[in-house]
């Protein structure tokens, strides 16, 4: 069905003419130009909706989703979709199989011959392999085309994107709205229509800016780069936890087991673990633990659902006087590496300590020689780290290979020196 227009909705195709114009003036035009948006809910109408994409060359995309905040896992909401022309908010919540339904929509995900827009896509496409198993292909990245500018060290948001270089303020007041719960509301229909209505002119006007920089290469290199992100479970997720909260190794089993209770009781009531308990009771139920099953009922902050068999059973089990601690299973050979540099000792700590203060060297070079936004790009403390185990030649892409030859060159240094792996 058609969403009312708005100027919230509508899409403004800018071009340099408007460059010199009021804001007033550019509102004004705004305001007269207005796609159609519709809001899909059927199968028939994702069918639809995928036949009229299938021959576009483009289509920019966003999705909404909901991480661990109102139900338990990632959960797909909305899926905003734009050719230029009819803006298309598909709701996967109303399917009867989503995973089915939405599959002409995954084909097009899948094409390579169609570009798909994004703005700092990585979540989405991480949450379109978790959950789907889909790999979208031929992505440009807005967030990645504004980073490889080097006009500033952090990403950008979509809203201060569009401020910045399209002169429009957009309501970003719905970015944390529950966007499971139904109906949605026009002000989220508005702002998920505005996450996908502005892609094209700033791929565009940034893709136009990276070419006069000389940079269309690097930008090609990074969106191709994420054809290849990957969702990989943590089988272990306790653990990050675990070392943000200093858990002692003679507290592991017990933090481990309550935070493994905990996201059972989670998912069971598909609600997310903080509303069963919140992770800071969880670091205090591990060193204080209750020590009858009357202090677990009486304890505070517990989702009641904790409270009753059969997890009532289970917080027995935890009493100091019953727990048995079963250790954690050692990390396999392949987690358990030591980081490089701690493996090294006399000769080969001294040369990889050589071989880092050159790359150093390089990057103060690349500061003086370009700015210290490109250095940063390609000499991150991450990458240095790679370089000197891993060589320039496998630790970079190509576009970052040849400014560190290039800067090498200008200033008759041998980067010969750090292309291979350390040996």
């Amino acid at each position: 069905m058609d969403l009312p227009t708005s100027p919230a909705y509508l899409y403004l195709p800018y071009t340099a003419a408007m460059a010199g114009l009021q804001r007033e003036a550019v509102l004004c035009l705004f305001c007269l130009s207005m796609p159609p948006i519709q809001y899909l809910n059927t199968a028939a109408d994702v069918q639809q909706c995928a036949a009229a994409l299938r021959d576009q060359p483009r289509i920019a995309i966003d999705l909404e989703f909901d991480d661990m905040r109102h139900r338990y896992g990632r959960n797909l909401a909305l899926i905003q979709l734009f050719d230029g022309r009819t803006a298309y908010l598909i709701d996967p919540l109303p399917l009867t199989n989503p995973a089915h339904e939405l599959e002409p929509i995954w084909e097009l995900l899948r094409d390579p011959a169609v570009e798909k827009v994004f703005h700092s896509c990585k979540s989405d496409i991480l949450l379109l392999d978790e959950l789907y198993g889909v790999h979208v292909r031929h992505i440009t990245d807005t967030s990645v085309q504004y980073t490889l500018l080097a006009e500033a060290d952090n990403n950008i948001s979509l809203g201060r994107l569009i401020q910045s270089e399209l002169g429009i303020e957009v309501d970003k007041g719905e970015q944390k709205s529950n966007w499971l719960k139904r109906p949605l509301t026009e002000a989220q229909k508005q702002y998920a229509a505005n996450d996908v209505l502005y892609l094209f002119e700033l791929a565009d006007r940034l893709r136009d800016k990276l070419a006069a920089l000389g940079r269309t290469q690097w930008a090609d290199e990074e969106n191709a780069a994420l054809e290849d992100v990957r969702y990989t479970r943590d089988e272990r997720p306790y653990l990050r936890m675990a070392g943000k909260y200093r858990i002692l190794p003679p507290e592991m089993p017990l933090f481990r087991d309550l935070y493994l209770l905990r996201d059972q009781v989670a998912r069971q009531i598909d609600r997310p673990p903080y509303m069963v308990f919140a992770n800071d009771r969880l670091a205090e139920l591990a060193r204080n633990t209750p020590r009858t099953l009357d202090e677990w009922k009486a304890a505070r902050g517990l989702h009641p659902e904790l409270k009753r068999s059969p997890y009532l059973d289970q917080l027995a089990g935890f009493l100091p006087d019953t727990f048995v601690p079963v250790p954690e299973p050692t990390l396999p050979p392949e987690q358990r590496r030591f980081p490089f540099r701690r493996r090294l000792n006399g000769e080969k700590a001294a040369r990889a300590d050589a071989r880092e203060q050159f790359i150093l060297q390089l990057k103060t070079l690349i500061t003086t020689d370009i700015n210290g936004y490109v250095a940063n790009l390609v000499l991150s403390n991450r990458l240095i780290s790679d370089i000197i185990e891993q060589g320039a030649a496998q630790a970079l892409r190509p576009w970052q290979q040849a400014i560190l030859r290039d800067v090498a060159q200008r200033h008759d240094l041998s980067y010969d020196t750090i292309e291979a792996p350390f040996q």
